[in-house]
């Protein structure tokens, strides 16, 4: 049964595994430009729907849209950074990425609609869990 928040009923966990496969299936490996944007389009809209509501509002959702294509246009820069600070001895920079992507959508979502989207503070990726292992 899916849950129901402020935002209206939310995808089951299958119901969105089930659409990020259907999203993926048959797609091109090498996607262009334009197909690419649409994917990731779709992609946020499922996860919207999937972690706070169906029924989020359209104007938000074009605005988390516009926050997610900032981010994207700025991710060769943030790879670049994590990888040197890689190379530097340090640890990886995923937390600037998500860090990052946490500014940008604090811009639309109020806390509690955060909160549902990313998960308890602190938003950490998984990479940087632990103490980095010297080659």
């Amino acid at each position: 049964m899916p849950q129901t928040g402020e935002h209206g009923p939310r995808l089951t966990d299958e119901e969105y595994d089930r659409a990020i496969v259907d999203l993926h299936r048959g797609m091109s490996p090498m996607p262009t430009r334009d197909e690419d944007r649409a994917r990731r389009r779709r992609a946020l809209d499922l996860a919207i729907d999937h972690r706070v509501g169906r029924n989020f509002p359209q104007d938000r959702r074009d605005a988390l849209w516009a926050a997610s294509e900032r981010l994207e246009s700025r991710r060769v820069w943030l790879g670049l950074k994590a990888l040197l600070g890689m190379v530097a001895g340090g640890r990886a920079h995923g937390q600037a990425l998500t860090k990052a992507l946490e500014r940008e959508y604090r811009k639309v979502l109020t806390p509690s609609e955060l909160q549902q989207f990313l998960g308890p503070a602190p938003h950490a990726l998984p990479i940087d869990d632990g103490p980095r292992r010297r080659v």
